[in-house]
């Protein structure tokens, strides 16, 4: 029986006195609180998102700086590593050249991944801040961002007719979904499943807090009902899946046919979501380059980049440097198109834009996006230093596992390497191994 393990303050250091709030820690629970807000016109523009809570995490860990020597020789490889990017980047920067915004924007989102880690560790390791309270702050934070997509979805009722709220939502988000369905308080309705499943679901299994854990399955099937999007009913399958895979006890025989029957479930749900859901069942009929228009734009904004890998080994190894994925995109381009047209892919504006496109494009992946910027050498890098990381913690756990594996499919369609998923599988390693909770029932 692998026996779902609970995070509990870990033993401080010296540094840490007795638990008080001191008020930089408000920074902390301001972060927290602000988690789900990452697609409004008040926060900073970083690549396909506008968050606040990445700054605030900065700013709190750069406030208690006294604790960051602490905590970097904690972490120190994760510390060390935005210097590698950098260093790759060299290379590109003088083969290609230099975008300064886009460069900026993106070496500045792999340090902000790094001080969303540090502020973790020293809030909850260092200055040992209620756990309680943060959980409350998160809980509360995410129904307020859910309440909001309810309001969104009763605005677009057509006897309701809420034109008021409607406006309201269309000036306060960067980009705007509402005219059309619920995109709560995030950047765009596809980032709902990397909040439940990349942010609320590590944090449940880590804490057991049954507020969250009741929160994640009323946010999925409320925004699935709303008709938020079709990312979110693939998200939640896939999340379902790893989720019976890392609770059930396959020792008990009733339990594996509870799985086995779980595993029937979601797949006769997935066989009715392709043939009721619109863009699933157009996606199933007419493929995926041809059934739906962002379908197809996500796949050819990740197939423009990667044409560029295959003609040019040096850049790929190395990368094309900070802020250059446009170059790579336009390099790409014409291949891909040739590639993407004589296999029936749907002409659309978004995809004719990328032939020329702006100096601060993006993939839709951050698999595409950092291989591209900082070549897969340092992509390897990256994942050998965090399977090395959880090995040496000793935390290959069956929630670890089948945490890196949801993460590592989450990130397929997502490129904002500020989020908070991989700090929090390093936070989930490093302590939530440490104490152990009953084995589920």
């Amino acid at each position: 029986m692998v026996g779902v393990r609970t995070m509990r303050h870990p033993r401080t250091s010296p540094v840490a006195s007795a638990i008080t709030i001191a008020p930089s820690d408000m920074l902390f629970f301001a972060a927290i609180a602000l988690l789900p807000v990452d697609g409004t016109r008040l926060g900073l523009s970083l690549p396909y998102w506008t968050p606040i809570s990445p700054w605030l995490f900065a700013a709190f860990a750069l406030w208690n700086w006294r604790y960051l020597r602490d905590t970097a020789r904690r972490f120190l490889p994760f510390f060390l590593f935005p210097l590698l990017p950098l260093v790759t980047s060299v290379y590109g920067w003088m083969t290609v050249g230099v975008h300064a915004t886009a460069t900026a924007k993106s070496l500045v989102s792999l340090w902000l991944a790094v001080a969303c880690l540090a502020s973790l560790d020293i809030a909850i390791r260092l200055k040992r801040l209620p756990l309680r309270t943060m959980l409350t702050t998160l809980f509360a934070a995410y129904m307020v961002a859910f309440i909001a997509g309810v309001v969104q979805w009763l605005a677009l009722v057509p006897h309701l007719d809420w034109y008021t709220v409607r406006v309201y939502f269309s000036q306060a988000m960067y980009r705007v979904y509402t005219n059309v369905r619920p995109q709560f308080l995030f950047a765009e309705p596809s980032y709902i499943g990397m909040h439940l499943y990349g942010v609320l679901l590590p944090v449940y299994w880590m804490t057991r807090d049954r507020r969250i854990g009741w929160l994640i399955p009323v946010f999925a099937v409320g925004s699935i009902a709303m008709g938020s999007g079709t990312r979110i009913v693939l998200d939640s399958m896939v999340a379902l899946l790893a989720w019976l895979a890392a609770t059930v006890n396959f020792r008990s025989k009733a339990a594996t046919m509870g799985f086995v029957g779980g595993v029937g479930a979601v797949t006769a749900a997935g066989v009715g979501a392709a043939l009721f859901h619109p863009r699933l069942n157009a996606l199933v009929t007419e493929g995926l380059l041809s059934g739906d228009f962002s379908m197809s734009a996500r796949i050819f904004h990740m197939l423009a980049p990667m044409w560029a890998w295959k003609h040019d080994l040096k850049h790929f190894l190395f990368g094309w440097g900070a802020g250059n994925i446009s170059d790579v995109v336009r390099t790409g381009y014409a291949g891909a198109r040739r590639w993407y047209d004589a296999h029936g892919g749907a002409p659309n504006w978004e995809i004719d834009g990328l032939e020329n496109p702006p100096a601060e494009t993006f993939t839709m992946s951050a698999y595409a996006s950092f291989i591209t910027e900082y070549g897969l050498i340092c992509f390897l890098a990256l994942v050998a230093m965090l399977l090395i990381f959880i090995t040496v913690q000793r935390a290959w756990t069956r929630h670890m596992v089948c945490m890196m594996l949801l993460a590592t499919y989450l990130y397929v369609q997502f490129e904002a390497y500020a989020f908070y998923t991989i700090p929090l599988l390093v936070v989930m390693a490093a302590y939530d191994h440490q104490h152990k909770s009953p084995s589920p029932q």
